[in-house]
């Protein structure tokens, strides 16, 4: 995938992260494509090669796989308490699935005792 069609893929999932993460109460000061760092991986399966991003926020971690076959991954830092159920913690916010059709949930954890 070249760079250009990298970032018209990527550019909407970026906006799709804030948008989540919003709903929780995170926000994510202006994920810009262009303040990423960018490295491929090889796919073993095809040989080709994944764009890998990564942008750091505040603390919170931000990344995406944009796959050859089209398929995307990301995963975005919420670090925070789940707004409706005690005891839970919201840890990633994970998006995947193939553009347009992108699915999106928290990750819950179970908050150690006190």
């Amino acid at each position: 995938m070249n760079a250009e069609r990298a970032r018209e893929v990527g550019e909407p999932i970026l906006a799709r992260f804030e948008s989540e993460a919003a709903r929780y109460g995170v926000r994510l000061p202006k994920l810009e494509w262009a303040a990423g760092r960018f490295d491929h991986q090889r796919d073993p399966a095809s040989g080709l090669d994944a764009v890998c991003a990564r942008w750091n926020y505040d603390g919170r971690r931000v990344q995406l796989t944009l796959r050859p076959d089209g398929h995307v991954y990301g995963e975005c830092d919420l670090l925070i308490d789940h707004p409706t159920k005690p005891g839970m913690w919201m840890d990633v916010l994970a998006i995947w699935g193939v553009p347009p059709e992108l699915k999106c949930e928290p990750s819950l954890i179970e908050k150690p005792a006190e």
